[in-house]
C-alpha cells in the first residue's frame, strides 16, 4: 500500500509540474495532461494487482515438489522459512491445495528458495535442511516442522525437527554439514530475482513440459484458497487448449 501512494503521489507531482509549465501556452494540453496520468495510474493499480498475466518460462527440474509429476498445471513456490507470511500460507492455504487440489491430480506443487538473508539470517540454513529432508523423501514433512516450529530455526534446532519429521538423524546431521545444497539455494535466489520478486511468497502458475514450464500467471502474496484454486482450473483450461493446438501442428506436419 505505502509503494502504491508513494507511486500515485509522484504521478500526480509530474503531472502538476507538467501542467504548470505548458498552461500559459498550450492550455489546450490539461485533457492529454488527464488522460497521461490516467494511464500512469493504471499502470500503477496493474503492477499491485495481486494476480498477474505473464508471460516466460521457468526451469524446474530438481525442484522439491508434491503431486503426480505429469499434472498439466504446475504450481510454484519462491518462499523463506523465516517468513511470518509464508509460516500463514504453509499452515493454512496449501494444507487445502494439498488436499484438494494436489490429491485430485489438479497440480503439482513445486518449491523454490528464496531466502530475504538480511532480515532472516536463518532462512538459508532452514532451505538447505528442508534439502537434506528431501534426499530421504521427507522434504513435505520437514517443511510443515520448519514451520511450525519458526521461532526455532537455529542450527541447535534442526537435527531435533528432522527427527519430529522421521528422518535418519546421523544422515540428515552429515548432508546438513556438507553444505551441499547451497549452490542449489543461492541459483533459486537468482532466479526469483530474474523473475521480479521483491517479497515472499510468491506464486507463478506455468504449463507443464516436464524439466521446465510456460509460465501464465503470477500470484504475489497470501491470497485465499479460492484463489489459488480459481486460477489453476483456469491454468489447466489453457494447459488443454495448448495440449489441442500441438496435436493439430502434430497433425499437420
Amino acid at each position: 500500500m505505502k509503494g502504491t501512494k508513494t507511486a500515485v503521489i509522484a504521478i500526480c507531482l509530474a503531472a502538476g509540474f507538467a501542467f504548470t509549465a505548458s498552461a500559459d501556452s498550450q492550455p489546450e494540453s490539461a485533457d492529454a495532461l488527464g488522460a497521461e496520468y490516467q494511464k500512469l495510474l493504471q499502470m500503477v493499480k496493474e503492477k499491485k494487482k495481486p494476480v498477474q498475466t505473464i508471460d516466460g518460462t521457468l526451469g524446474i527440474a530438481g525442484r522439491p515438489g508434491i503431486g503426480p509429476k505429469d499434472a498439466e498445471v504446475i504450481l510454484v513456490e519462491f518462499g523463506d522459512f523465516q517468513c511470518s507470511f509464508c509460516r500463514r500460507h504453509l499452515l493454512g492455504v496449501a494444507q487445502q491445495i494439498r488436499a484438494k487440489l494436489v490429491a485430485t491430480n489438479r497440480v503439482r506443487y513445486v518449491f523454490l528458495d528464496f531466502p530475504l538473508e538480511v532480515k532472516h539470517p536463518l532462512a538459508v540454513q532452514a532451505a538447505a535442511a528442508a534439502r537434506c529432508a528431501e534426499e530421504q523423501g521427507k522434504y513435505w514433512e520437514m517443511r510443515n516442522a520448519l514451520y511450525t516450529n519458526q521461532k526455532a530455526l537455529h542450527e541447535l534446532f534442526l537435527v531435533e525437527h528432522a527427527k519430529s519429521a522421521g528422518l535418519d538423524e546421523v544422515a540428515f546431521a552429515g548432508c546438513l554439514e556438507s553444505g551441499r545444497h547451497g549452490a542449489a539455494i543461492r541459483q533459486d535466489q537468482a532466479i526469483g530475482k530474474s523473475l521480479g520478486i521483491k517479497g515472499t511468497p510468491t506464486f507463478f502458475l506455468g504449463i507443464n513440459h516436464g524439466d521446465q514450464i510456460t509460465l501464465v500467471r503470477k500470484i504475489q502474496g497470501t491470497q485465499p484458497y479460492e484463489v489459488f484454486e480459481r486460477e489453476i482450473l483456469r491454468a489447466g483450461k489453457i494447459a488443454q487448449q495448448h495440449r489441442i493446438q500441438e496435436r493439430i501442428s502434430y497433425s499437420g506436419s
